[in-house]
């Protein structure tokens, strides 16, 4: 009997304890163990940790605990209140198999946290999958994302991409840094001002700040200003997204410019206004019907072609290679003085705009380097924000980010280790 009690007492880590199962009941749906004090036990304090022979009271609790195949399992534990000289009040006792936070075992709440390090689940999956309460699951990744970034170590980057990400209506941003070689987010930081990038490099520090070769991002004059302060060693090289975005955008000024401020008759203006998505698109991607509605586009409104045409030529720029320096640069004044042409105000600005940046644009070239990654990395953040239906704790944001899109919780350790 004595050989059975000391395998049930391992079955629940209780070895070791103060505690020891007196009793077990094996139900259809449940497994019930009873766990009481050993004889001539003592009481530990829950407050200072002092050990206290007498006890003033004694109550049942119940803890959940890891599930036995398809069984619940639950402990039945009869806790003890006892009055320590500490307070000289009467305290419940300190229970260390128990979560400090939760009706559960330490060790179900260990075993929660494993499943969701694995990121194969959601925190609701996680929920239904232990009939464990949505907030109780929420709360357990949240303290155990937290403590793992609490030490979590920053890799020495050598070509960083900096990105934003919105995190929910009203402007509300994300600062995100990615390691280009780790293809790993390495830091968030709340905000997309100077500051949540200079938070980066403080914390990086001089000496690895030193290392840092190239830094992909937007022309963001925020984010410029940071890294001209802290990395100004590295190159900037421009997010080819963001300059094909603002090619488009300068491309449907020109649509709206001719459809809503133009002299055209209505016909024209609403052939116009119906090809928004047609000019969006390269001409390689467009289908036998929508080339002829560009056809059309020529006889209708010859600016606006000359303007599509420049748009597809503009993406020759991205195929010179890094020995090709000056037949890019000569590139970029030729679409430049072409563009000027056009005479449509929505082109004249992109061209302003390429005038103005044209040595960091050279860098895509010279370096060969994008943010396509950190692109690629907003597209997975967005599926996170979808499975959730939006996070409502920025910094749970974050840290979710972070885990699934960058090293944290890869080297996951349970907190009673």
């Amino acid at each position: 009997m004595a050989q059975s009690d000391n395998i049930l007492n391992r079955l629940c880590s209780l070895e070791g304890t103060n505690f020891e199962v007196t009793d077990v009941k094996v139900l259809e749906d449940r497994i019930t163990w009873q766990i009481e004090h050993k004889k001539d036990a003592f009481y530990v304090c829950s407050r200072c940790g002092e050990k206290v022979v007498g006890c003033h009271s004694k109550d049942w609790i119940k803890l959940k605990d890891i599930p036995v195949g398809n069984k619940k399992s639950i402990w039945l534990i009869k806790r003890a209140r006892i009055l320590c000289p500490c307070s000289m009040t009467v305290r419940k006792e300190r229970l260390d198999f128990r979560s400090s936070h939760h009706f559960l075992s330490q060790r179900f709440v260990d075993y929660i946290e494993q499943v969701l390090c694995t990121k194969m689940f959601t925190v609701a999956d996680v929920a239904r999958l232990f009939e464990v309460d949505y907030s109780i699951v929420y709360k357990i990744d949240h303290d155990v994302l937290l403590r793992l970034f609490q030490t979590l170590p920053i890799p020495d980057p050598i070509h960083i991409a900096v990105d934003e990400k919105s995190f929910k209506k009203g402007h509300s941003y994300v600062t995100l840094v990615t390691d280009c070689d780790l293809k790993k987010v390495v830091w968030a930081s709340p905000g997309n001002n100077k500051e949540s990038l200079d938070l980066f490099f403080r914390v990086l520090g001089p000496e690895r700040c030193a290392k840092i070769k190239t830094v992909a991002k937007d022309l963001w004059s925020p984010y410029a200003s940071s890294c001209k302060e802290f990395i100004p060693q590295a190159l900037e090289v421009p997010d080819k997204f963001h300059v094909v975005q603002a090619l488009n955008r300068a491309l449907d000024d020109c649509r709206i410019e001719l459809t809503v401020k133009s002299k055209l008759n209505i016909s024209k203006r609403s052939t116009i206004h119906g090809l928004n998505w047609i000019l969006r698109h390269k001409q390689n991607n467009l289908s036998k019907q929508q080339l002829q509605s560009i056809e059309k586009l020529a006889q209708i409104n010859e600016p606006l072609y000359k303007a599509y045409l420049l748009k597809e030529s503009f993406f020759q720029f991205f195929e010179y290679k890094s020995w090709q320096i000056e037949q890019a640069s000569s590139f970029l004044v030729q679409w430049i003085v072409e563009a000027y042409k056009v005479g449509l105000q929505g082109v004249k600005e992109f061209a302003d705009y390429i005038n103005r940046h044209g040595d960091i644009l050279l860098n895509i070239i010279k370096t060969g380097r994008t943010s396509a990654i950190s692109e690629g990395i907003n597209r997975k953040i967005s599926v996170i924000k979808s499975m959730a239906y939006g996070y409502k704790n920025l910094q749970y944001f974050m840290l979710k980010i972070l885990q699934r899109c960058g090293i944290l919780g890869v080297l996951y350790r349970p907190q009673t280790q």
